[in-house]
């Protein structure tokens, strides 16, 4: 980069295991960046994709270090520093009893420390009066970079009461950036106050901006040299700043001479940025000069420039509490070395805690720190009056922190476990363990990771009457400090098995579930009920009495109709739910339906066929649900469109038409939609679907071949659009392509004669060079306007290719989606007003939707036999029948692949519609039977729904 920049040779190994590795190759590596300066490195911008990407599951999959500076004895620790400092600050004469003094945590993440710390200050309010304290002496504000993190904790529920109390607010906050912090409860600005910050940074400085020196005092050239970082990846990368390049980067590593005095005039062209507007930091670079050794040492240049930040928002006073890993004296920075990089998921540096305290002290304050340097540090920082006026803080600190290593929980909590684990011993009996819950301040994850010992031994001899009262007392103290993060955890219900008297709720839900399993509804109902005498709101009791009840008396259901969806979507669901019992099949010809039951295995089911057939099972007064799923073909002959609802009037009073599909049902379609909203006008709109479904189930007959699948997927895709869109389809065109033979014999079907190409012999092979595919256009229209959107996409059928991606273009942005394996990822790419975001939602599959379909159905039932009671005394004609809106959906499915597979008959002619296609039809008694066209539906949606 520089003339004068050396190659740094250092060990010629390449490190390993949790650190960044030298890259010993360069040429045979992609160069993702070359030669920059540390702090401007393009790691940075990596580092902030990974948590605003990752967020909270960051820390609930233990990406991220978290227990260390999480636990309740730290949190204690903090709060007797910080009520000592409150009350050194408040017997000062220049403080204002109504100005409570800020105590910002720094990269709060998953809110657990902030819980546990407002749990340990509360302990002192009772006591506030007594101290010299105000009513309110302080505001804890939780702050984190990533806005994800922000809105869970503001949304968690162990939080909100510190809310109402005034306790407590947000704000999002880059130690990097930002010079002010907004809070979100208040809506105001953190300005330059008449109280001091407490400033709570663990885990945190060692990511923010660090830039790398080494000094080499009477050096000939350069005393002073400044590392250049050069990142290496194993393949070529399309994005530059991907987080994911942080696991398998190698790095290599230059240094660059540096005359001081030029680096901090801003006049200068070799002036360094951070230099030349704090001259405190040149300060400490002299100082480390002065020691008259050659050093290599990180400098934490972003956390200078947090501190100046904090300190202006404080009217010039802070007090500081950094936990973090790092080095607390210059005797570590002796020697020549390149800097270490710690990768765990994303990456941090030690931090030089030696630098951030001559910085303290430069610029006027002092500072105390953990006497030992294999440990985890904690560091004091004041910056608000000398250690006389700070004297009850500072004896805090050295008491609570100094004289005990803040990790000293963690290792007597391994010791403890190791001894459970190698067939117990005095540390892992009963008392031991409750000296170890006890000094941990009865932290919730100490006492799940021993609850299984603590179980076994709450038991007689272990345990003396004394002793289990006070562990009860124990035992409510840790559920007290419960943090909801980590999914599985569960507090509760591990105390309820020490404390089999008062058992929770849960403990019965879960021998429900067993219950359910063996077929014994009747006691699991009765579990439920147990469970709900303890608390008559746990949700969770509720919904399993719903299930059983339903399993105990199961809704009757008929299939019509044994096509693809039922045979390999529908009927494996219905085959293993206690919820619901087929007790009848319906299909055009005997012998489908009769194999199709013995096939699989359905005991009890009465078969019907034929025209008289379909008329007998609509007639039995025992059918409560309809399933209902006949080739498009048939259903246009049986029912002439729209007019199928009216056809099975007659016999439809006690009946529930339904036919439903998980692309219908999409959490992420909701989701996108309102970020397609918010850009404006769809402009245009493209996607890709990719399937070997066809390849994996047989046919025995036509019509289902490979063009009726692409066709399948490509109705799918577009009413996906249109959810996305709220744009309604004007005009299709689809043109088909490579080898599409039927996939269940070596002939074509009825609608490929005459059409298709001569089929060459191709070598069987896992992936086919001329697979199927459907490629075209489309044309969307707004229900409100005349304006035409313009789509294209491609369908294609090729073994072992999945795929599925949408891309929404708007006037102010763009919205891709797309899905692997069972999550959607939204990527968002708006404007600088709209912004820009990437998410993920959780796919919802078919287990899903027949799940919501059998809640939804009950419950209709249940209403249904209510109002039946009700109306006992009263004669009138029948019920509507209960129509599922997804029937209309299927009603215009049936036009809407009509026009495909016109358009595909017909070489990608386009086939268009009299008008939009709309989402519901209208009720049938408007509707003109003779004249119903499937082309031709009314907007008007129905009302009746499941």
């Amino acid at each position: 980069m520089a003339a004068n920049a050396t190659a740094f040779k250092g060990s010629g190994i390449a490190t390993v295991g949790g650190e960044a590795p030298v890259e010993q190759c360069p040429q045979e590596k992609f160069c993702v960046e070359k030669d920059s300066p540390l702090c401007d490195s393009i790691m940075w911008k990596m580092l902030d994709n990974y948590y605003k990407q990752v967020a909270i599951e960051a820390w609930a999959h233990d990406y991220v270090p978290s227990f260390v500076t999480s636990n309740s004895r730290l949190c204690r620790s903090y709060a007797k520093i910080i009520i000592n400092f409150l009350q050194d600050w408040f017997r000062r004469p220049e403080a204002d009893p109504a100005k409570p003094v800020v105590i910002l945590e720094i990269g709060g993440g998953h809110g657990r420390f902030t819980f546990l710390l407002l749990r340990a200050l509360q302990r002192y309010q009772r006591h506030f009066a007594s101290l010299g304290l105000p009513e309110r002496p302080f505001l804890v504000v939780f702050s984190d970079v990533a806005e994800a993190n922000v809105d869970f904790c503001s949304k968690h529920p162990a939080l909100r009461a510190f809310v109402d109390m005034q306790w407590l607010d947000f704000a999002i906050f880059d130690g990097n950036k930002d010079r002010e912090v907004h809070l979100v409860v208040r809506n105001e600005v953190l300005v330059n106050g008449a109280a001091p910050v407490v400033a709570i940074c663990n885990y945190v400085l060692d990511s923010l901006l660090t830039d790398s020196w080494r000094i080499t005092p009477g050096a000939a050239e350069h005393e002073f040299e400044r590392a250049l970082v050069s990142i290496y990846s194993p393949s070529e990368e399309k994005e530059l700043d991907a987080p994911e390049i942080m696991l398998r980067m190698t790095l290599g590593w230059k240094w660059q001479g540096v005359d001081l005095e030029a680096a901090c005039d801003p006049s200068s062209p070799a002036n360094i940025t951070y230099l030349q507007r704090d001259p405190t930091i040149k300060e400490v670079l002299l100082r480390y000069r002065k020691l008259n050794k050659q050093l290599s040492f990180v400098l934490p240049i972003g956390a200078f420039a947090l501190f100046r930040n904090l300190s202006h928002i404080g009217g010039g006073r802070l007090f500081c509490l950094v936990g973090d890993k790092g080095y607390p004296t210059a005797d570590e920075f002796v020697g020549p070395r390149d800097p270490h990089i710690a990768i765990h998921g994303s990456i941090s540096f030690m931090l030089n805690l030696h630098a951030i305290r001559t910085f303290f002290e430069c610029m006027g304050g002092f500072s105390h720190a953990t006497p030992y340097r294999d440990t985890f540090q904690v560091t004091g920082l004041w910056l608000c009056g000398t250690e006389f006026e700070m004297g009850r803080s500072v004896t805090a600190f050295l008491e609570d922190v100094e004289d005990l290593a803040p990790d000293a929980l963690i290792n007597w909590q391994r010791a403890a476990q190791e001894t459970a684990a190698s067939g117990g011993g005095p540390a892992s009996g009963i008392k031991s363990l409750i000296s170890l819950l006890r000094y941990s301040a009865h932290d919730a994850d100490v006492f799940l990771n021993f609850s299984s010992e603590f179980t076994s031994q709450c038991v007689h001899p272990y345990l003396n009457p004394r002793t289990e009262q006070d562990l009860l007392s124990d035992l409510e103290k840790a559920f007290a400090n419960w943090y909801k993060l980590k999914k599985g955890e569960d507090v509760a219900d591990a105390s309820a098995d020490l404390d089999p008297e008062r058992t929770h709720p849960s403990t019965y839900v879960n021998l429900a579930s067993c219950y359910k399993v063996e077929g014994n509804f009747e006691a699991g109902i009765k579990c439920c009920e147990k469970a709900l005498q303890i608390d008559p709101n746990y949700a969770q009791a509720r919904q399993m009495l719903r299930t059983l009840s339903m399993c105990k008396t199961p809704v009757r259901i008929a299939l019509i109709g044994l096509g693809y969806w039922t045979q390999y979507e529908a009927l494996p669901l219905l085959r293993r739910d206690t919820r619901m019992k087929i007790i009848a099949a319906f299909a055009f010809k005997q012998e489908e339906v009769s194999a199709l039951v013995k096939r699989a295995e359905l005991q009890e089911v009465e078969l019907y066929s034929g025209p008289q057939g379909l008329t007998s099972l609509l007639e039995r007064t025992d059918i409560q649900a309809v399933v209902v799923d006949v080739h498009m073909d048939l259903m246009m002959s049986l029912s002439k469109g729209a007019a199928l609802l009216d056809v099975y009037k007659p016999y439809s009073d006690s009946l529930v038409w339904h036919a439903v599909e998980n692309n219908r049902q999409e959490e992420a379609f909701v989701e996108a939609a309102a970020k397609v909203a918010a850009l404006g006008r769809v402009t245009s709109v493209c996607f890709k679907c990719g399937t070997d479904t066809a390849l994996k189930h047989k046919f025995s007959t036509a019509p289902y071949d490979i063009k009726h699948h692409l066709a399948l997927d490509l109705l799918r895709c577009v009413t996906a659009v249109r959810q996305l869109t709220g744009l309604q389809l004007s005009s299709v065109s689809a043109a088909a392509k490579g080898d599409y033979a039927p996939c269940c014999s070596s002939g074509a079907s009825s609608l490929e004669e005459g059409h298709a190409p001569k089929q060459e012999k191709v070598k069987s092979t896992r992936l086919r060079r001329e697979y199927a595919r459907l490629t075209g256009w489309l044309t969307l229209k707004n229900p409100a306007g005349q304006q035409s959107t313009l789509g294209s996409f491609v369908i294609s059928h090729c073994v072992g290719d999945n795929l599925l991606t949408y891309q929404i273009n708007c006037l102010k942005g763009t919205v891709k989606l797309t899905k692997t394996s069972s999550c959607w990822r939204v990527e968002v790419m708006g404007d600088k007003t709209s912004g820009s975001s990437n998410f993920a939602v959780q796919g919802i599959g078919h287990q899903n939707c027949h799940d919501a379909f059998a809640e939804e159905l009950y419950e209709k039932l249940l209403s249904k036999e209510q109002e039946k009671e009700e109306n006992k005394s009263e004669k009138g004609p029948g019920d509507p029948a209960l129509v599922d809106i997804s029937i209309s959906g299927a009603l215009e499915d049936s036009a809407i692949i009509e026009g495909i597979l016109a358009s595909i008959q017909n070489d990608g002619a386009p086939a268009r519609f009299g008008s939009p296609v709309s989402e519901a039809t209208e009720t049938v008694s408007n509707i003109d039977k003779k004249s119903a066209s499937l082309r031709n539906l009314s907007s008007h949606k129905s009302t009746t729904r499941v």
